[in-house]
């Protein structure tokens, strides 16, 4: 055994060495080769006599002139206040004729002028998908995040995916480092065109537009109500969401540095609200951060208020400059004439959930796991803990989704997986490989299934060999949510499969439940369940939530675990933030009762303490710790919980 382990290993090593070699090649070829040519006409204004370029587009220079423009201010997460404005101009019949977006305030901007309904764009900023879709950007050399798969997904979902063919004329504002002017994009594709709207060097990649280096022109223009009236606005209504940094010391660097800029920002930003706006709607958001997204609904609320308390001040302009109301909620009316080209919202985010939007570029990135298993034949809806370090790779393109796994330092341990998705519209294929050179016996694993999605279940059938031993699989996943209430359920099936057909006497289960029942809004209950019969060495073993010690099983007995959480979940009114980068947004405190049954029942009590750690925003990571005390062997343990994923 251990000569045919010495000569299997290198041709492990070989096949994925070249795999990710051919992977790597692929990503390699410049991300931007794409030549983007662009005709911009240059504009001066007359006030300043500051230079803008504005594209070319017909959407622009065929239509009447804008009456009444909308300028979207940024401000992260914080300008979601815009979402609550516009449904409250759209409720009143305010008129908006132009919308011009700057920062965050860009990708609400293409949302309302796509057409898309208020409902749905309420739904969507709410759902917390948008941050996710944020990746960390491996290498660093561009940025930090890589941003193009949000860019992707925007479009997807909208009605309309160019901005000259929007029902509403949309304009995004960028600035030029090039030429030191700035940039307003009014026709192209929404997932070109929006990037250089919110493009923040380090952070987010700065975009090169055929010599053009656009970024976020925050800085200069936060609120872009000069571009509107550039773009022939008679009345101007701006929307603000500035920014207060938490405390009033800067001896440190980051400190100062962000105080410099806030400044900078609010002085050129306030200027040109007051030279060019006709009503200004302040949102007080100062005391949030620009990464509290999980407060989207918080936000659009404030702003639906802030705007309802200017509506009489906005019917008495439109009245003095003789511009009628309209008759009906003009985006409601636009919502139902763009239905037939609405793309299914709940596919779409279906598909986001089940990590299945075909992308139209690569994909590659190397992922990291720390605290949790996140082995390919195991169950996700509940992962073992596991203080061991799992990297590898991600390969994405198309229909096409390559990952590989590995942990250790001996690289002795391989895991691979791809999916062929979209088979069908709900189909996906997916292979499984498994490779552990363990100490006594080489442990060989592999598969292949079919995945059927729908957004409240999934279900697979497929085919095994695990250890020299032929399975047929089948499994499933429920999840239901009744408001503040979950419940989320999964089974796997392993039935033997030898020459003789189906041995169902023999076939191993694993029955996972999970509940999360709101008792109010800071506390919880969370009850779960693991039902087995499969042994601790199993590649598709049963999860751990007995947290007093490890239940050993063997073939042929059946382990009965669940849990009984309390928790306390303590949100602070304003997330903390670290280095200006890291958001502390909840600490939660909980007490458990843990019960598992074999041949008898043996229990175990605790409690603990989590937090819960956000990177920009969109990277959710977690540690804490807990202590319990096993009834039965009178032992105390102690023990650090983490949960790392990028």
């Amino acid at each position: 055994m251990r000569k045919n382990r010495c000569l299997c290993k290198p041709l492990i090593l070989n096949i994925i060495g070249t795999i990710c070699l051919l992977l790597c090649s692929s990503y390699l070829a410049p991300v931007r080769a794409e030549v983007i040519t662009r005709s911009y006409r240059i504009f001066e204004e007359e006030e300043t006599g500051e230079i803008f370029f504005i594209q070319n587009s017909p959407h622009v220079e065929k239509a009447e002139k804008p009456r009444v423009a909308v300028a979207l201010g940024g401000g992260g997460a914080r300008a979601l206040v815009n979402v609550g404005i516009l449904k409250a101009l759209d409720e009143e019949g305010i008129p908006v004729d132009l919308v011009v977006g700057s920062s965050m305030g860009a990708i609400v901007a293409v949302l309302y002028g796509s057409g898309m309904p208020l409902a749905a764009i309420e739904e969507l900023l709410t759902s917390d998908i948008l941050p996710s879709m944020f990746d960390l950007n491996f290498p660093f050399l561009y940025s930090v995040i890589d941003t193009r798969k949000v860019n992707y997904f925007i479009e997807r979902i909208l009605p309309h995916q160019r901005l000259e063919e929007f029902p509403i004329q949309t304009a995004l504002l960028s600035y030029d480092l090039t030429h030191g002017v700035k940039y307003l994009h009014t026709s192209g594709p929404v997932s070109r065109e929006i990037q250089g709207s919110y493009s923040i060097p380090l952070f987010f990649p700065v975009v090169d537009y055929d010599g053009l280096f656009l970024m976020d022109p925050g800085v200069l223009e936060l609120t872009p109500a000069q571009a509107a009236k550039v773009l022939g606005a008679d009345v101007v209504i701006s929307t603000t969401a500035f920014d207060e940094l938490p405390y009033d010391t800067y001896d440190y660097p980051v400190r100062a540095w962000t105080r410099f800029i806030n400044i900078l920002k609010e002085r050129n930003s306030k200027a040109i609200i007051d030279r060019y706006s006709d009503v200004t709607i302040n949102c007080n958001v100062g005391d949030y951060s620009f990464m509290d997204y999980h407060l989207a609904a918080d936000f659009i609320a404030l702003g639906y208020y802030e705007a309802q308390k200017l509506i009489p001040e906005i019917k008495r302009v439109l009245s003095e400059k003789e511009i009628p109301l309209k008759q009906a909620p003009e985006h409601t009316l636009l919502a139902e004439e763009s239905d037939a080209e609405q793309l299914n919202l709940a596919q779409v985010l279906r598909d986001i959930k089940y990590e299945r939007l075909q992308y139209d570029f690569t994909r590659i990135k190397p992922l990291l796991y720390f605290g949790r298993n996140y082995s390919i034949f195991k169950q996700e809806l509940i992962r073992d803990e596991e203080n061991a370090l799992q990297y590898g790779f991600l390969w994405h393109k198309g229909k096409l989704d390559l990952r590989g796994l590995t942990r250790g330092a001996g690289f002795d341990n391989y895991q691979l997986k791809l999916r062929l998705i979209g088979l069908t519209k709900n189909l996906d294929l997916i292979g499984k490989l498994h490779y552990d050179a363990a100490p006594k016996q080489e442990l060989w694993g592999y598969g292949v299934d079919l995945k059927y999605y729908q957004p409240a279940f999934t279900g697979t059938i497929g085919w095994a060999d695990l250890d020299q031993t032929a399975y047929l699989h089948n499994a499933g996943t429920v999840e239901l949510n009744w408001g503040k209430h979950e419940f989320q359920a999964a089974v796997d099936l392993y039935t033997p499969a030898d020459g003789r057909g189906l041995a169902f006497n023999d076939a191993k289960f694993v029955v996972v439940q999970s509940h999360k029942i709101s008792v109010r809004d800071d506390l919880t209950l969370q009850p779960s369940l693991v039902v087995s019969n499969t042994e601790s060495g199993d590649l598709f073993a049963h999860p751990l939530i007995y947290r007093g010690f490890e239940p050993e099983t063997t073939e042929g007995e059946t382990l009965v675990q669940s849990a009984m959480e309390l928790a306390y979940h303590y949100r602070f009114p304003y997330s903390l933030e670290i280095l200006q980068c890291i958001q502390l947004k909840e600490l939660t405190w909980y007490s458990f009762t843990d019960l598992y049954y074999k041949l008898e029942p043996y229990y175990a009590v605790g409690a603990g303490m989590n937090c819960e750690l956000n990177l920009l925003g969109i990277k959710p990571s977690s540690f804490g710790g807990y202590v319990v005390y096993d009834l039965n062997d009178t032992s105390w343990k102690g023990v650090l919980s983490f949960d790392i994923a990028f």
